[in-house]
């Protein structure tokens, strides 16, 4: 700390008695303390002058909120009466229902099957329904799943095979609908032990769906990945009855005659097989044996394809 000042009046005194020739040899002549004491000025005039002398200076801005802070997930909203509805008392025996555009047949008897949810409730005049320009009900819903709604109110079937978007999905349209035993069939152990914690329903169900979508986006690339594949369509000598094959074998979206392995007999349908699943010769146009040579093991075309993941 003793040495600090002089130090840096020492390399003042260098650079003032000649300003334009200052260099390397005459700063490294001075002492080690000097040299960092004059460069630390230096620093702090620069960091001076960077700060403006008039004005109040710029407030900090916010930390930037993270993707989940930017991306609140909405309010749930409620059972909603679209704009026209009306109460209808007098439903016919057959009724035809227009589901997102989607549309179903079924009977009166069927929609009101279970009366506490919203079709029983809908179509025993209790809740205001929609009509269009031929007299079917809408219902302003994803009708994609309706059959699985339907299928249930008319004896108990439930779905099978569903993966997990479909399920998501169909758990959306069931809880609108208002059918609580579907939707803890469809739901089952998640959305029971939701139900402990005093969620499992409509906003649990929305706040779920958006976590997923999250989780997905960050999954999501926008820079595509390609590998090339080949095969070869040869004499397939292995097999009885002259056919021309494909090594390797099972190609995917290629049409086969016999044994996943053999395309036809002749090389220009086996190509044009190969062709259509996407396949594409080495060398274009292929050297396609003559008559002569097709029945023997003295040829083969490589062929590649480009699978875009």
């Amino acid at each position: 700390p003793t040495r600090l000042p002089r130090g840096r009046a020492l390399f003042r005194r260098a650079v003032r008695h000649s300003p334009r020739r200052a260099s390397q040899r005459t700063l490294q002549r001075l002492p080690r303390a000097a040299r960092a004491a004059g460069m630390m000025g230096v620093m702090a005039k620069a960091a001076a002058s960077a700060i403006p002398s008039k004005g109040p200076c710029n407030p900090v801005g916010p930390t930037p909120r993270t993707s989940r802070e930017r991306h609140q997930v909405p309010e749930y909203q409620p059972t909603t009466v679209p704009t026209g509805s009306k109460l209808v008392q007098d439903f016919p025996k057959i009724v035809h229902v227009n589901v997102g555009g989607h549309r179903f047949m079924t009977t009166i008897a069927t929609l009101r099957a279970d009366p506490n949810s919203m079709l029983g409730r809908m179509f025993s005049g209790e809740h205001p329904v929609l009509l269009d320009s031929d007299g079917s009900f809408v219902i302003d819903r994803d009708g994609r799943h309706f059959h699985h709604v339907l299928n249930y109110l008319r004896d108990f079937s439930v779905p099978i095979g569903l993966s997990r978007v479909d399920r998501v999905e169909l758990l959306k349209e069931v809880d609108y609908y208002g059918i609580k035993a579907l939707y803890q069939i469809i739901g089952g152990t998640t959305v029971a032990t939701a139900a402990m914690s005093g969620g499992g329903g409509g906003p649990w169900l929305q706040s779920l769906t958006y976590d997923l979508a999250r989780t997905e986006a960050a999954d999501f690339s926008m820079h595509t990945h390609s590998h090339r594949t080949y095969a070869r369509v040869r004499h397939g000598s292995e097999y009885s009855g002259d056919w021309i094959v494909s090594s390797p074998r099972n190609l995917p979206n290629v049409e086969y005659e016999l044994y996943d392995a053999c395309l036809a007999r002749d090389p220009i349908t086996a190509l044009n097989k190969m062709g259509a699943a996407g396949f594409r010769p080495c060398v274009d146009p292929p050297e396609v044996p003559s008559s002569s040579r097709c029945q023997t093991d003295t040829w083969e075309i490589m062929m590649y394809k480009d699978i875009i993941q």
